[in-house]
């Protein structure tokens, strides 16, 4: 271990570490804290849950960098750039929305093509399909119809069936409600 040589007392670690909000800087101030106060290495390493390298390394930054390198660097990363920049995902969406309501049917595929032709970017499929979501829309196919299906007798079969459904949903629905609340609610034989 090298000699280490503070340009802050311990008091002033320990002021940082009691108003810190970021669980980084107080590890980090509660180390040079220890260190300060005149702890062995050891003695602070088995406190505060530090490798002998991570502690080193904190130790390190204090020097070159003092107070400044207590913090946390990670909460000035941007992240990633978007891929889309929002003028772009706004143009995206009224393509979309514009389409739709004249009975066109978007997918994964044909946002690819949309963004290749018409922004010249090149996308991964899966990212196609988050941008159908992020702007309302989900891939919408036909259900497949059997080629011999008679689209009259359907239609037919749909007017006669579905008034008579509703009458027996509301017949039981009404048995249910004036069915005794308490003990069996239902009794389908004799006793």
């Amino acid at each position: 271990m090298r000699h280490l040589t503070f340009q802050h007392h311990a008091d002033e670690f320990w002021t940082i570490y009691k108003r810190s909000t970021c669980a980084v800087e107080r590890r980090r101030s509660q180390l040079l804290a220890l260190l300060a106060e005149g702890k062995s290495y050891a003695e602070v390493l088995a406190i505060t849950r530090y490798s002998y390298q991570g502690a080193d390394k904190i130790v390190d930054a204090y020097g070159v960098h003092g107070l400044e390198s207590l913090k946390d660097q990670r909460h000035g990363n941007r992240g990633a750039p978007t891929l889309l920049s929002d003028a772009e995902l706004l143009l995206l969406a009224q393509s979309i929305r514009a389409d739709v309501a004249e009975g066109g049917v978007w997918s994964g595929n044909r946002v690819q093509e949309w963004v290749r032709t018409t922004l010249q970017k090149d996308l991964y499929l899966g990212r196609c399909y988050e941008f159908l979501d992020a702007v309302g829309y989900s891939q919408q196919v036909p259900r497949p119809q059997h080629v011999e299906a008679d689209q009259e007798r359907q239609e037919d079969f749909k007017k006669k069936s579905s008034p008579k459904l509703s009458r027996q949903w509301k017949r039981v629905f009404k048995a249910l409600d004036d069915a005794p609340k308490s003990g069996a609610w239902m009794n389908t034989g004799s006793a």
